[in-house]
């Protein structure tokens, strides 16, 4: 069953500028003279003439944008092709900048999870790492001392036990960073895994109710257009 409630302002005769897109429900903006919203398939009044800028967007697939001229005193047609985004494309981002496959996908949160814990990883394995050379620093300096020939035997001996506790504080160090390291390597890993097995798949759904409203300068029509 279909049932149309129309509500027009006007009854002139008016050429129309017809704006659609493959797949069809894409949002778009017109800029120019006017600025216009509608959701493809639309119908625009004749009196809306000129160069505009359209910007065109819809959920699983690549933002377009172009300009087009709405000749005067004719028929106006113009139809743009979407392109779907895809599991490669994501992959791809997440591989250059963690979480930027999620976020190019429409999962945010999943980018901000993943996004912050790569770069607070990747933090803490730089503070590691300064750690592991101060304490690498501490070692060498201790084995200089400990086999400086003027040392006696007392010294030697306290200079040799300090030279193993700072051997041990070292590779306790490295221990910390590369397994951070690891850790930042695993997120990061994870991170282009994920965007390519959770990217959702997108389903155009058809049939529901559609509101649609045409500005001609002066008047605004409405219709509401159902489907069962």
């Amino acid at each position: 069953m279909l049932f149309i409630i129309q509500i027009n302002s006007v009854s002139a005769q008016e050429r129309l500028t017809i704006i659609d897109s493959n797949p069809p429900g894409a949002f778009l903006t017109l800029e120019g003279e006017y600025r216009i919203s509608a959701t493809t398939p639309c119908r625009i009044p004749d009196n809306i003439i000129g160069n505009y800028h359209m910007k065109a967007k819809m959920p699983g697939f690549e933002s377009w944008s172009g300009d087009i001229f709405i000749l005067p005193n004719q028929d106006n047609s113009f139809s743009f092709k979407l392109s779907p985004k895809t599991r490669f494309k994501a992959s791809v981002r997440s591989l250059f900048i963690p979480g930027w496959g999620q976020y190019y996908s429409g999962q945010t949160f999943r980018s901000l999870i993943l996004g912050f814990g790569t770069i607070g990883a990747g933090v803490a394995t730089l503070f590691a790492d300064g750690d592991f050379r101060h304490k690498r620093d501490d070692y060498n300096q201790a084995k200089i001392d400990r086999d400086n020939p003027r040392t006696n035997n007392e010294e030697f001996t306290r200079l040799w036990g300090l030279a193993r506790a700072k051997n041990r504080e070292a590779y306790d160090a490295e221990t910390r960073r590369n397994t951070l390291i690891g850790v930042t390597i695993g997120i990061w890993a994870y991170n282009i895994i994920d965007a390519a097995l959770f990217f959702p798949e997108r389903k155009l759904i058809t049939g529901l109710p559609k509101i649609q409203a045409n500005f001609d300068g002066q008047m605004t029509h409405l219709k509401l257009t159902a489907t069962f």
